[in-house]
């Protein structure tokens, strides 16, 4: 399943000039990864994506929030997916060289919506991709 997020022009101004997000025409929302689910890891991962001369995705570089870093960063499962949905994500041409931020918020959810997974936006920029909790059974 492929979920994809359209940026509209009528965002706050403020919103465009703090984050760059009105670089973004097209972002596809990375998937909860299985294992990440199965494991029951959720998190808050920052993303820089800074922008080649094409307005292609040149460098990634990513934080996790304090209270996940440990957890995340050993699990190492979160980073890729992102990083995949940004290159097939498309940016503004008008962007060239410049750097948008984004965050993006990996939750595991005990109220699921017909067990499927679900895609949040907040202003400015942040992204929640929730999953329902795994059943574990006996």
């Amino acid at each position: 399943m492929r979920a994809y997020f359209l940026i509209l022009a009528g965002l706050p101004l403020m919103a465009q000039t703090e984050t760059n997000i009105s670089c973004v025409e097209r972002l596809e929302i990375p998937e909860y990864p299985p294992l990440a689910k199965a494991a029951r890891i959720a998190g808050a991962l920052t993303v820089a994506v800074q922008l080649g001369p094409d307005s292609s995705v040149g460098n990634v570089s990513s934080e996790w929030s304090p209270q996940w870093a440990s957890v995340a960063k050993m699990a190492g499962i979160f980073v890729p997916v992102v990083e995949k949905s940004l290159r097939e994500s498309k940016f503004a041409k008008s962007c060239a060289g410049k750097t948008v931020t984004l965050v993006f918020n990996f939750v595991l959810s005990e109220n699921p919506q017909q067990g499927e997974i679900r895609f949040l936006y907040g202003y400015p920029n942040q992204f929640w991709v929730t999953a329902p909790i795994p059943l574990v059974q006996p």
